[in-house]
């Protein structure tokens, strides 16, 4: 059969329904497919270049024409025959475009043989337990398959959230973030350090206060997160995102006390000091970090040392990214905002981020019928130069309401009214979306007990 013959019988299986999911192949083509994948296998991979290239056409006369969704990858998913699926799938429902975890909750997604940051691996106790091989490279097989399928593949990092097992590291206790009571982000866990003791952690449901942020201006911290960059860069991914770009957030939300922000480490202390190099100015700063107050001159350099913190480490650990790898930040709209003297206690500055780099923001508004989420985008883009790419995230499944938000065909049937201009928007998560795939996969190798 020609390719063009392909093309118009893939085609015809596109569902393109008003207000409906766009660009998602029928049920019977996802099981014929796979029916090719167990049965022939060079007449799956001709099926998924064909598939790869119709929904590329389509997804070019469909909003969005960029349609992305965020992926947790699980041991299992290195095991022949798990990933393909998977990835076929989200081929199936519409997405060009996945964005795959590679550094959360103090994991990374390297291999075991070639990991040598402070942090574990993923793939680590199934290593140990005989099911993978220590070489066994899930993010590399993640960007090959997934650009097989013709799907944009970037890497979601966590950023100065280096996770709750870092702290383990005692050689890295200096690194970690300070407030002026001398705590750091998880002084108030809510689980016991035995519960998260030696890597446990990250089987475990994490709250913010069991998050471990350290300190941006640390030489360590950027050390150690640019190393894992530069290992994570080797798979050639098409661009990497940037989460927890930010402090902690902590209660009460809006904040205007000093000893309240993550600036007291020692690199940020002295680094704060170091731009003050008259002695009674310094003096002065010094008690006015120890005892607190109200003088708003030295509140403004405080905080604005606590945003360039959060510049500065971005710039330092995306510097040696390729021009051909996208660069984009994940946040969320409130994190930068101000209330007279009070600052949300993110302080996260993504209005300062370059202009070339994607926006990515998490527009989780709660209301039913989209509005919230539309309105939340039109923020974004009055505080972003016109020549940003901005990716708006939806929360959500679809066909029906999901934990408050509504559903994504509503979602984004607002923000096409609202802002048509936006011609790129994610879905965050595969696992809501398909939770019986996700849950198959993440208990096929069960976690340690």
């Amino acid at each position: 059969m020609s390719e063009m013959k392909w093309l118009v019988i893939l085609l015809s299986f596109l569902v393109s329904v008003p207000g409906a999911a766009t660009c998602k192949a029928t049920v019977e083509a996802s099981q014929a497919k796979q029916r090719l994948r167990l049965q022939d296998p060079v007449a799956y991979q001709k099926r998924i270049q064909a598939d790869a290239q119709a929904l590329q056409r389509c997804r070019q006369s469909n909003f969005p024409q960029t349609q992305g969704i965020w992926l947790r990858l699980y041991p299992a998913d290195a095991l022949p025959g798990v990933l393909e699926p998977v990835l076929d799938r989200i081929v199936d429902l519409g997405y060009n475009q996945v964005f795959v975890e590679v550094f959360y909750d103090g994991r990374v997604l390297l291999p075991v043989s070639e990991n040598k940051s402070p942090w574990r691996s993923v793939t680590l106790e199934a290593v140990q337990a005989g099911k993978l091989s220590p070489d066994t490279d899930l993010w590399q097989m993640a960007v090959q398959k997934g650009k097989e399928r013709g799907l944009k593949v970037y890497g979601w990092l966590f950023t100065l959230n280096f996770g709750y097992g870092y702290g383990e590291n005692t050689d890295r206790l200096s690194v970690i973030a300070r407030n002026g009571r001398g705590e750091s982000s998880i002084s108030r866990a809510q689980f016991s350090p035995a519960e998260g003791k030696d890597g446990r952690s990250f089987y475990l449901p994490l709250t913010e206060t069991e998050h471990l942020f350290v300190d941006p201006y640390h030489p360590q911290a950027r050390a150690d997160l640019q190393q894992v960059v530069q290992q994570l860069l080797k798979a050639k991914p098409d661009g990497m995102v940037f989460d927890y770009i930010r402090y902690p957030l902590t209660s009460p939300r809006m904040n205007d006390q000093v000893e309240n922000l993550w600036i007291y480490g020692q690199a940020s202390r002295q680094a704060l000091l170091a731009k003050t190099r008259h002695g009674e100015e310094r003096a002065q700063l010094e008690e006015y970090l120890d005892r607190g107050g109200n003088d708003l001159n030295f509140w403004e350099k405080v905080t604005e040392h606590a945003y360039n913190g959060v510049l500065e480490f971005s710039q330092a650990v995306t510097r040696n990214i390729p021009a051909a790898v996208a660069i984009g930040t994940v946040f969320f709209p409130g994190g930068n905002r101000r209330d007279g003297y009070k600052l949300d206690t993110r302080m996260q500055p993504w209005h300062r981020f370059p202009p070339h780099w994607q926006r990515h923001p998490m527009t989780y508004g709660l209301c039913l019928d989209g509005k919230c989420v539309a309105q939340e985008v039109a923020q974004v883009l009055q505080q972003s130069p016109p020549s940003t790419l901005v990716c708006p995230v939806l929360a959500g499944i679809w066909g029906k309401p999901f934990n408050g938000h509504a559903p994504l065909e509503v979602q984004m049937a607002e923000i096409q009214k609202r802002t048509p201009q936006i011609q790129c928007l994610s879905h965050f998560v595969y696992g809501w979306i398909e939770p019986a795939s996700d849950r198959e996969r993440k208990f096929m190798i069960p976690p340690p007990n």
